[in-house]
C-alpha cells in the first residue's frame, strides 16, 4: 500500500536530483519543504490525491501537486525517472554517508567521476579529494570514518523496523491456523536497539505437519526478482528475506517450546551462566530441554526452567549476563516499568515550531490514551530550520498553554521548550525567558564533532545552568546514520546527580539515546530518567513503547521514571526543583 513515507521519499529524491542537476533554487526547496510536509501530515496523501485537493494543504504548490497526482494514478514519476536518467544509479547512496550533501556528491561525480561508496573509500585513501574545492583533509578523515561506519551496519535495521515486521509475520502464522504456538526470541525479544536477523519459534499444531508449515513460512518470503527471498528451508529451521530482513524460523515441537524459547532468547553470555549452573545441580541443560542424567525434566513454561535452577523468573530484557542470575537468585530482581506506569506525555513539538498539531489536539489525544497531562516543548530560537520560537512567541505560546488550562478542566498542559545547547554549552535563551517556564529540555543539534574533552566541557556547562531540568538526547546519535560524541561518563552522570538534572531517554527509534548501560548507571544512582517521545505528531506518542522496553533493559522500575508521577506530583516536582536551585 502506497503511504505518506513513501511520497516523502519520492518528493525528497526529486529535491536531491534537482540539487545536483543545478536547478533553479525555489523548485528544489519546494519538494524539500513538500517532502516534510507530507511525512508528517496526519492524513492519507494518496486519498487527498485522488480527491484533487493536494493545493489545500499549506506548502503544497501546484507543480509538486502534479507530480504525487501522477505517482499516486500510475505508481510512477516521470519528472524523478528523466531526473535519474542524467546520473549512476547508485549516486544517492553517497548522500547517506556523513559529510556528503548534495553539492559535495555532485562535485565527486562532475570532478573525479565517483557514484559508489567503493570509489569514494578509494578515492579518499589516495588523497584525491584534497584538491577539490569545498574539501580539506578534516572533511577527508570525516568522510573515511563515515563509510567505516556505514559498513559496520550494513544491512543492519532499527528496532521499530524489526518489530513490526516479526509483528506482521506472527500474526499471519497465527492466522493460518498451522501453528499452535508463534513467538518472537532472539535480541528482538531481548530488546536491542538495531538487528540483522530476526529469530521466530514455531510449533506446528499437527506433530506431522512440519512438510505444510515450511510452505507456510517459506511462503512469507520476498518476491522480488532481484532478491534470493528464501535463504534455506529443512526440517527444523527456515530463513526468509521478508523486507529486506532476515527471518529464521526455528521448528519445534510443543514438548521442547519452553526450553527452545529460553534458548534462542538468549543473550550467549546469559545461557552460558544458566548451563554452568544447570552442571554444578547435576543437571544438563540445552535447546531441547532441561535434563536428569539422560531423562528430560517435565517444563511446560520458561518460568519453570527457571524456577527448576532456584531462580526466580528472569524477564527477557534483562538476560544479557549482567547480574541478572545473581540478583534472581536473591529475588532481588527490580519490578520493571511497564506501559499503564505512564501518566504523561513530555517533550512534544506543536505546530509553533516543527510539529503538525496545535497544542489543543495533542492534548486531546493526550485525553484519549488515558494520560492526565503534556509536557510541551518547542524548539528554541536557534533552531531556524525548525522554525523555533523568538522569546516573544514563546511567551504567546505560554499565555496559549494558561487558557488551555483553564478549558481543560481535569488535564494539565505544561509550556517549556527544547532549548538548543549552544557550542560554549550556554543555553541559547536569557534567564529572565527561561524562568518563566515550566521546565526546560536542553539539547544539543549543532556541532557535534567536537573532541571527547570539548563535548564533556559543553555538557557540564549545560548542566550547571539551574534553569535545566532534563538533558536531551545526550550523545547526539542517530541509530545506523550518525555515531555520537564521546564525552566523560563519569564526570556526566556526576553533574547530572549533583546539578538535579533528569536524563532523558530519547524514544524516537532513530535516537534511542543514550544507550541502556549508560541508562542503567544513571538510575543506579538515583538519577531519573524522562522518556520523551519527541513526537511531532500524535502518532510518534506510540515512540514511547520503544523508550520502555530500553527502560526495561536498564532495569529501571516505574520510581525512577519522571513520566510515572502523575500531573499533581509532576507539577510539584518542577516547583520544588526550582526552589531547591534558588530561581
Amino acid at each position: 500500500m502506497m503511504n505518506n513515507r513513501e511520497i516523502a521519499s519520492l518528493l525528497k529524491n526529486i529535491a536531491v536530483y534537482k540539487e545536483l542537476s543545478g536547478d533553479n533554487p525555489f523548485k528544489i526547496r519546494a519538494f524539500d519543504q513538500a517532502s516534510r510536509i507530507v511525512e508528517s501530515y496526519p492524513e492519507d496523501i494518496v486519498r487527498i490525491a485522488r480527491e484533487d485537493a493536494l493545493t489545500h494543504i499549506r506548502g503544497i504548490g501546484k507543480g509538486v501537486s502534479q507530480v504525487i497526482a501522477e505517482y499516486v494514478e500510475k505508481g510512477s514519476s516521470s519528472t524523478l525517472e528523466q531526473l535519474q536518467s542524467s546520473f549512476p544509479r547508485d549516486i544517492l547512496s553517497l548522500m547517506r554517508i556523513p559529510g556528503m550533501g548534495p553539492k559535495k556528491v555532485k562535485a565527486v561525480w562532475e570532478k573525479l567521476g565517483i557514484s559508489t561508496m567503493g570509489e569514494l573509500e578509494y578515492a579518499c585513501n589516495e588523497n584525491r579529494l584534497l584538491t577539490l574545492e569545498g574539501f580539506g583533509e578534516k572533511s577527508q578523515e570525516k568522510i573515511l570514518k563515515g563509510i567505516a561506519f556505514k559498513k559496520q551496519f550494513q544491512d543492519v535495521h532499527l528496532f521499530s523496523e524489526a518489530i513490526t515486521t516479526a509483528r506482521e509475520v506472527q500474526h499471519t502464522l497465527k492466522d493460518s491456523g498451522v501453528f499452535a504456538k508463534v513467538e518472537i526470541a532472539g535480541s528482538l525479544r531481548r530488546g536491542k536497539t538495531v538487528f540483522k536477523d530476526i529469530d521466530i519459534l514455531c510449533v506446528p499444531v499437527k506433530e506431522q505437519g512440519v512438510e505444510e508449515a515450511i510452505n507456510v513460512l517459506s511462503g512469507l518470503a520476498d518476491k522480488d526478482q532481484n532478491i534470493e527471498g528464501i535463504i534455506g528451508a529443512g526440517p527444523t529451521k527456515v530463513s526468509i528475506r521478508r523486507k529486506g530482513i532476515q527471518i529464521d524460523f526455528r521448528i519445534v515441537s510443543d514438548r521442547s517450546y519452553p526450553s527452545a524459547l529460553q534458548h534462542f532468547t538468549g543473550s550467549k553470555e546469559h545461557n552460558t551462566l544458566l548451563r554452568s549452573r544447570a552442571k554444578k545441580m547435576g543437571l544438563k541443560m540445552n535447546e531441547y530441554g532441561l535434563f536428569s542424567g539422560e531423562e528430560p525434566l517435565a517444563l511446560f513454561t520458561e518460568e519453570e526452567i527457571y524456577k527448576r535452577l532456584g531462580l526466580c523468573i528472569i524477564p527477557p530484557e534483562l538476560r544479557e549476563g549482567n547480574g541478572e542470575i545473581e540478583a534472581a537468585e536473591k529475588k532481588d530482581l527490580p519490578q520493571l516499568v511497564k506501559r499503564s506506569d505512564i501518566k504523561g506525555m513530555i517533550h512534544v513539538h506543536s505546530v509553533h515550531s516543527d510539529g503538525v498539531h496545535s497544542i489543543k489536539t495533542l492534548a486531546e489525544e493526550c485525553m484519549k490514551l488515558g494520560y492526565s497531562y503534556l509536557c510541551i516543548s518547542d524548539h528554541s530560537k536557534s533552531a531556524f530550520y525548525a522554525h523555533g520560537l523568538s522569546p516573544e512567541r514563546l511567551m504567546t505560546q505560554r499565555e496559549e498553554v494558561r487558557r488551555l488550562n483553564e478549558e481543560l478542566a481535569g488535564f494539565r498542559i505544561f509550556c517549556g521548550i527544547e532549548s538548543d545547547i549552544l557550542a560554549d554549552g550556554r543555553l541559547d535563551y536569557t534567564e529572565d525567558v527561561l524562568g518563566h517556564l515550566d521546565f526546560v529540555i536542553g539539547s544539543i543539534h549543532s556541532h557535534l564533532s567536537m573532541s571527547p574533552e570539548e563535548a564533556t566541557t559543553r555538557l557540564l556547562n549545560a548542566l550547571h545552568n539551574p534553569y535545566l531540568t532534563i538533558l536531551g538526547h545526550i550523545s547526539g546519535r542517530l541509530l545506523l546514520s550518525r555515531e555520537g560524541y564521546s564525552y566523560d561518563e563519569e564526570k556526566i552522570l556526576s553533574a547530572l546527580k549533583k546539578e538535579l538534572v533528569v536524563l532523558e531517554h530519547n524514544c524516537n527509534p532513530h535516537r534511542l539515546d543514550p544507550d541502556w548501560e549508560f541508562m542503567k548507571k544513571a538510575s543506579a544512582r538515583g538519577i531519573l530518567i524522562s522518556l520523551g517521545t519527541d513526537a511531532h505528531a500524535i502518532e510518534g506518542f506510540d515512540d514511547i513503547e520503544y523508550g520502555l522496553v530500553m527502560a526495561k533493559k536498564a532495569w529501571i522500575s516505574k520510581e525512577g521514571i519522571l513520566n510515572s508521577m502523575t500531573g499533581e506530583e509532576i507539577d510539584e516536582f518542577f516547583k520544588r526543583r526550582k526552589t531547591k536551585k534558588g530561581i
